[in-house]
């Protein structure tokens, strides 16, 4: 009886278990009979921003003001990639050169390897065909890139770049305004490509997604003129150049920092899509304008005044009421930006950006809850960077494009790595709903915790479970959901481990202490301030890291200031006259407050190439330890020659100002350097130090004598200038060449070089 007993026992007990395991194992299958289909442990009560909003704490609290916000954006500019040594989180396109080498074209773009083949899918009369994209099919992909005209060598077979001069040119690289979403590709080609033969949801070929409205540099174009090469904040690649206009320098100036901008000068698209009717788009003067196709979360629209006649006119007889007039960026027929107007209902957008709360996060979140995962944008969808890169555009944050830099922004990291499942729960436990997590290769938005599960969201591809098939016990079960979905971080990895199991880290934006305002303004309060007439611009700092040697050298590329010209400063602090010539003429008790400068032979401009040579210098110094204060970091900056000095005086050891002469001669007349006239050395400040001004002349020229490159005369010559009248500190106006001085990036390299050669030999003395 006891045996019979114990049989009934173990067989009451199996089930029991069998049963259990039949309800752990229905959780999918019970949600795909539903009228929603839903991941493991989700209801359909959770599909909705309200029920996670009244479960979370504060949900109200505005967590960072736009100040902090425009904080944080700024520190990611000062960020690396993660694994480069050189290359940034993210690129403030306002501080690139005017001008681009051909190497650096060239190593900007994509280079397909033969260890991982692509596979391509045609269309053909029978269906559709899949075949690995040859090497002939790789050539003229190349040939379309127009590849050939930046180095000599095969793609293919390797070899050394070409000596020829053409190949070491410089090409012009110009500002432009994306005018509709559109997809940025890894080569010109609209083709859909896998190299997952299993997969052909996700098109290798796509980078990202741009936004309508997004700034960008056009670097290089395609053979047949149909496609451009451009550089965004976050990457680069290829896109259709009906989509991309080109804009002036205060244009493209528009299109940055809007978490600084007065909030009631723009709007931002808080709905996840919306298409705007032919009605809402005022009449364009214009036969250009083809009207607008649709708008995506993260978008920003300049605002437009009412008030305007034409305005009242043109939509009668509707005059639309909780409606915002808004700019529409266009192509027009020469390729450049022109603006048509559209009526915005208010209910679509926010004026400015919207309050960074809990609440308003996880409202946008799930307005895009069930849309379709789109591989770096592909099909006007969004992948899991881009779907939280537009999320938080809402807010004024600027996001890099993949999971790893998003992983490595700015704010206060939680590290996961080497933690026990007890303290990753209890980690989370203390996380506000809508912050940024993730492991390598996905990232997600944090929602709360239910009945002891942690919920996330995200738009993702793939996720598993345990299998059903008792077949297969161990096996997993793939499930394509490529969707933006809601999950528990108990869902599984195709590893088998779980999301609580991978996750490596969470994101919280606030500043770890380690934040620089790079930002230098000027200060009334210094000596000489108030002789200064243009002075509402700002200097960056840029901090060594790496053999910091806690030296900062000043970095003044000269001319730059828009308008500059026409005002005229004291040539001196106690109001004397000028001792010898310059761009101001001696005996002048005024000076231009800062001129223009030169042209080059070659058609460019001499502020453009003063600028391409101090970031030049400004990253060698740094990378030999020095600190670095660019007190011209963009195309313009409002700060004249008195305010450039002070700038100097009051925040660097030595001050470095870098131009180039402007003379009647008819050959490169070499380097020198601008010494101290007798004439000014009476001035007190000047007294004190215009011997080691002069030593660092002589080294700056020592340097640049190593590098080759040609001396003028005995290397200096005496002109009176604003800038060694007001200085306090070792200062030198370094001449570089002149009109006739080759400007490719080569060329300016050597003398960058030299500069920080001769940086290194003034203070080893």
């Amino acid at each position: 009886m006891k045996k019979i007993a114990l049989v009934i026992a173990c067989f009451s007990l199996l089930i029991i278990f069998l049963s259990c395991a039949s309800t752990s194992r229905r959780s999918f299958a019970e949600s795909a009979s539903l009228p929603v289909r839903l991941a493991p442990d989700v209801n359909s009560d959770m599909l909705t921003a309200d029920y996670w909003i009244k479960r979370s704490k504060n949900p109200f609290k505005v967590r960072m003001s736009l100040s902090e916000i425009a904080a944080w954006n700024r520190e990611n500019s000062n960020l690396l990639y993660p694994g480069s040594v050189s290359l940034p989180l993210l690129t403030d396109l306002r501080k690139i050169d005017s001008h681009i080498s051909a190497a650096e074209i060239r190593d900007g773009m994509f280079r397909h390897s033969s260890k991982n083949p692509w596979l391509k899918k045609v269309k053909t009369k029978n269906g559709e065909e899949v075949h690995e994209v040859t090497q002939k099919e790789w050539r003229l992909i190349f040939d379309a890139m127009n590849y050939s005209s930046l180095e000599s060598y095969s793609y293919f077979s390797g070899g050394k770049v070409s000596d020829s001069a053409s190949y070491k040119k410089d090409f012009p690289v110009r500002k432009a305004i994306c005018v509709r979403r559109t997809n940025m590709r890894l080569i010109p080609d609209d083709g859909f490509y896998t190299d997952d033969e299993k997969n052909w949801y996700d098109d290798v070929a796509q980078n990202s997604g741009m936004l309508l409205g997004e700034p960008l540099l056009v670097l290089w174009e395609s053979k047949e003129k149909n496609w451009l090469y451009v550089r965004t904040s976050y990457c680069t690649g290829w896109v259709h150049a009906e989509d991309v206009a080109f804009c002036s320098g205060e244009e493209f100036n528009r299109y940055f920092d809007y978490a600084e901008k007065p909030q009631d000068t723009f709007v931002t698209i808080t709905d996840d899509r919306f298409i705007l009717p032919d009605e809402y788009v005022l009449p364009c003067e214009s036969d250009d304008f083809s009207g607008v196709s649709e708008f995506f979360m993260g978008t920003y629209l300049f605002t437009a005044d009412w008030n305007d006649k034409r305005f009242e006119s043109a939509l009668h007889p509707r005059l639309p009421y909780a409606s915002y007039m808004v700019e529409i960026p266009y192509r027009n027929s020469a390729g450049n930006l022109s603006l048509a107007y559209a009526t915005i209902p208010a209910g679509r957008c926010s004026l400015g950006l919207l309050d960074y709360t809990s609440a308003n996060v996880l409202t946008l979140a799930f307005k895009p809850l069930g849309i379709r995962y789109g591989w770096g944008g592909m099909e006007n969808a969004r992948d899991c960077s881009e779907y939280l890169k537009d999320i938080y555009r809402c807010f004024g944050f600027s996001l890099p494009r993949n999971s790893r830099a998003q992983l490595s922004v700015a704010g206060k990291s939680v590290n996961f790595d080497g933690k026990s499942l007890s303290s990753r729960k209890s980690a989370l436990s203390s996380l506000e709903a809508g912050t940024l997590m993730g492991f390598p290769g996905h990232v997600f938005m944090y929602l709360g915790k239910v009945d002891g599960k942690n919920y996330v969201i995200s738009a993702l591809g793939f996720y598993y479970f345990d299998s059903e098939n008792p077949e297969t016990e161990d096996a997993l079960a793939e499930i394509p959901a490529n969707s933006v979905n809601i999950n528990t971080l108990s869902v599984i990895r195709k590893n088998g481990k779980s999301w609580l199991e991978m996750l490596t880290q969470v994101k919280k934006f606030k500043d770890d202490g380690s934040w620089i305002d790079d930002r230098i303004y000027f200060d009334l309060k210094w000596q000489f301030a108030e002789f200064s007439k243009i002075n509402s611009g700002k200097a960056f700092f840029y901090k060594a890291k790496k053999k910091r040697k806690n030296i900062t050298v000043a970095v003044n590329a000269g001319h730059g200031t828009k308008g500059g010209a026409l005002v005229k400063t004291f040539s001196h602090p106690d109001k004397s006259p000028k001792v010898t010539g310059g761009t101001t003429l001696a005996g002048a008790l005024e000076s231009i407050a800062i001129s223009d400068g030169m042209v080059f032979k070659n058609g460019r401009r001499e502020s453009e190439v003063n600028l391409r040579t101090a970031h030049l210098l400004c990253g060698m110094l740094l990378d030999a330890g020095y600190d670095v204060l660019m007190i011209r970091d963009y195309e313009d900056v409002q700060l004249d020659n008195v305010a450039r000095t002070v700038m100097a005086n009051n925040n660097a050891k030595i001050h470095i100002s870098i131009h180039y002469d402007s003379d009647n001669t008819s050959e490169d007349k070499g380097v020198f350097y601008c010494s101290v006239p007798e004439g000014i050395k009476y001035l007190p400040n000047v007294k004190k130090h215009w011997k080691e001004s002069e030593r660092l002349g002589e080294c700056l020229v020592q340097g640049l004598a190593s590098q080759d490159l040609k001396v003028f005369g005995g290397g200096k010559m005496d002109i009176d200038l604003t800038q060694t009248s007001y200085s306090t500190i070792p200062s030198v106006d370094i001449e570089l060449g002149n009109q006739h001085t080759d400007t490719n990036t080569e060329e300016l390299k050597k003398r960058a070089r030299g500069l920080l050669e001769g940086v290194e030999l003034f203070f080893q003395k």
